[in-house]
Formats: structure tokens, sequence, C-alpha cells
């Protein structure tokens, strides 16, 4: 199977992208030493991020000019820019508002001058905001939940100028596109642990000592990725498009049946509340974008796994995961049920994920295999086996560790307060193909 693979990759040498710096022949996945911040790849950090070359190398494997790519779990959409820059139309769907941001804008082309200019404007005006009496710049600051634990008074009336002055901008997609470096400015202004997706606060000795600089920490954000945004903007496909939808797999979307040629996706490894925290990443950065309280602090409860489904009818069959549960279910009921809620909602996206496929469609999936409560959980195991319910076969499976993949060193596995966990090392791309 490799060895075909392997004549595949030769054979795509001379397509456009293959370069010197990067063959396409190259044998492992690793991609230890790249680069994964070209293009717009840069514009902002998101938990569990898949790099740049595992999509790109994955397209040119699996699909061919023209064709249209799905990610239902698109994240910060790194897929979705690899599409376009490969020739392809994309739809991707996330359940998080903040993912949602980042890849409508990652994927949407601004010239340069034109950012440049709209940056003069938001800088001139906020500091003609800075020169307000200070009881209008506290009026201007918004009240949210803990906004006092995680933001110093003077940084919430920083960052309430700021974005007033980007909200400004009349260009929605311009406006949007300083709205991914104020976030960025956010999270870098608070008072949470670097390196975290989690909500931590740093200790209270290190809060006196943090004083960052609100504008020039955004300016500085804002320059990078104008950069960025010019070297994608030169060479996207013009006549590709992308469309993303905040929307929830499980249910069906507004994607034509059969319209789908190639899947390319990182779906979460597990619940929210146990693996990697979506919705607490993002819950400071929604806040300061006026995304309500309760919504901010649900995505989490929202996503794959978040609610127990009990004994409800499932459409899929899978002997791996059934082994894996009844060595749970003894340790930890309550953990074993959180399980199969994943699996019982994943089912449900292999469901629509099928329906918008056509005959032949190959679906990428780069998958984790966690451990809960000591137990390993083949996930890409579970995955070939899930999906043969739905008239998929298996096509190809390669390894990769992980040695760039955004991650928290550590997890809790058993969800046992003080009670962590290695973070798996490596993962698997599963292959498969449509042939119901």
């Amino acid at each position: 199977m490799h060895e075909d693979r392997l004549r595949e990759q030769m054979s795509l040498l001379y397509l456009p992208g293959a370069t010197q710096e990067e063959p396409v022949v190259e044998q492992d996945w690793d991609y230890a030493t790249a680069n994964t911040k070209t293009h717009t790849h840069g514009f902002h950090t998101y938990p569990a991020m898949m790099i740049p070359q595992v999509a790109r190398r994955l397209i040119r494997l699996y699909a061919r000019p023209h064709e249209t790519l799905l990610d239902p779990f698109c994240g910060s959409g790194t897929s979705l820019v690899e599409a376009r820059l490969a020739g392809l139309n994309a739809y991707g769907i996330d359940l998080n508002p903040l993912a949602v941001l980042l890849a409508r804008v990652k994927t949407t082309p601004l010239p340069a001058e034109h950012l440049q200019a709209a940056l003069s404007q938001i800088y001139e005006r906020y500091r003609q905001f800075q020169s307000l009496p200070e009881e209008e710049k506290i009026h201007r600051t918004p009240r949210f939940f803990n906004i006092d634990y995680w933001f110093a008074p003077a940084i919430q009336r920083d960052l309430a100028l700021l974005r007033d002055a980007i909200l400004e901008i009349p260009h929605p997609p311009t406006r949007e596109f300083f709205l991914v470096a104020f976030s960025h400015t956010v999270r870098e202004c608070s008072y949470t642990r670097k390196g975290e997706f989690k909500l931590y606060r740093i200790p209270l000795e290190q809060q006196h000592n943090h004083q960052p600089d609100a504008l020039a920490v955004f300016l500085a954000k804002a320059e990078a990725n104008i950069v960025g945004m010019t070297q994608f903007a030169s060479e996207v496909k013009p006549a590709t498009w992308v469309r993303v939808f905040q929307a929830d797999t499980r249910q069906r979307q507004p994607i034509p049946d059969e319209s789908v040629d190639i899947v390319v996706t990182s779906p979460p490894y597990g619940d929210s509340h146990t693996t990697v925290a979506y919705g607490q990443f993002s819950r400071l950065s929604l806040q300061w974008l006026d995304l309500s309280d309760d919504e901010a602090k649900s995505i989490d409860a929202r996503a794959l796994g978040g609610k127990d489904t009990g004994d409800s009818k499932r459409n899929y069959q899978s002997p791996s995961l059934e082994e894996a549960l009844s060595q749970i279910a003894p340790r930890d009921k309550r953990r074993a049920r959180q399980v199969r809620a994943f699996y019982d909602d994943f089912a449900l996206c292999l469901k629509e994920i099928t329906r918008v496929c056509r005959l032949g469609a190959r679906a990428c999936f780069v998958v984790g295999n966690r451990t809960v409560r000591g137990v390993k959980i083949p996930t890409d195991t579970i995955l070939v086996e899930m999906a043969q319910c739905f008239g998929w076969r298996l096509r190809d499976t390669f390894e990769r560790r992980i040695p760039n993949k955004r991650m928290p060193l550590q997890n809790s596995p058993s969800n046992v307060p003080g009670e962590k966990g290695e973070t798996m090392q490596g993962e698997t791309i599963v292959v498969l193909e449509a042939c119901r």
C-alpha cells in the first residue's frame, strides 16, 4: 500500500507547488523543522492546529485541481488556505465563532496597500480616542464576566479604544482582518498564562510586572499579518472560493448532496473538557468581540461529546470502541459515558460527511489516540470501523510524530483535579474512500 503511495508521490513531483525545498516524496510526515507560519497560517494561535505541510501534502496526493474540499472541523482554516493555494474550492464548518472568524480572514485575499491605509486610519483614530476624558474612556470599556480578573484597568481602557477604532473601518473583510490582530492582542495583554489553552491566570507577583503596550502589540501583529496576507494574495488562485459556516457538523449543512471530492480535517481528539479546550482558549477574545457571556462560555459544552447521549439508538458499530469502553467502565462509569457520547456525536458527523461526498471521494482524517483512565483508545481503528458502516473503505494510513503541533504538555485524562498525564506524541492519518 505504501509503495503505491510512493509511486503516486513520484508522479506528482512536477505539480505546481512541489518545490525542491519541500519535496513531495519526503518519507516522514513529521515536518519537525518546517516553517508552519507562511502565508496566512501565522495570523493567530489556535489549539491543536493541523500544520500546513500535512494539509498541503494530502491535497497533492488525493485531490485534483478545481475539485471541492470540505473540512468539517476547520478550526482556524489551515486546510482551507491550502485548498485555495492549490486551486480547489472549499467548505469549512466549525462551532467556534473565533475559529470561523480566523478561517474566513485567512482565506480572503486583501491588497497590502489597502490594509496599510486602514492600519494608519486605526492608529490615528486610536490616538484621537486617547485624548478623551477619562470618564468617556471608562464608559467605552465593556463589562463582561470576570473582566477585572483577567485584565488590568488601564489595559481594559486601551483595548476598548483600540477595538472602537477598528470597528470604524467600513469595509467588513478589512475590519475582520484587524479584529484578528486585536484578538491576538487581547490574549497577549491579559493575565492568562502563555502557552496554555485553558484559562489559567499568572500569579499575583507576576501581574505587577505585566504592563504590555496594547497599541504596540497590535501594530506589530497587524504588520506581520499584512506580510503574510501579501504572500497569500500573490499566490492564491483567484477563481477559487471558500465558504465557512459557523455550524454543527452533526446537523445538515447548506452543502449540496454529493458535491465534495475530498475531505481534509483534524477532528477533535475527544470531548473538550478533558482534551483540548477550544472554548476556553477563545473565551476572552469572543467576549471582547461582543459575544454574550453565555455563548462564549458554552462552546465546549456544545462540542462533540459535550452531552451524555445515554442509550440513544446508534447507527454504527465498532468492536474496538466496545472493547475500550469495557475496560474504562469498571474504573469510571462517568468517563466511559463521556467517551461513548463523543463517538456517538462523531458518527452523526460521519453521516453528514457521507451525504455531501461524491462516490469515490477521498476523506483524510488526522487523528490521535488518547488515553482515558489508563486505557488507550484506538481512534484510528474506531474511525475505520465506524466509516465502514456509512459506505467508506480504508485506502491508506500514515503515522506522524507531533514535533510542532501546538498542544498542551499535559492534560487531565482522568478528569480529576490535579491529576495529570502526558498528551499524545503521535497521530495517524487515515485516508478513506467513498465506495457506497
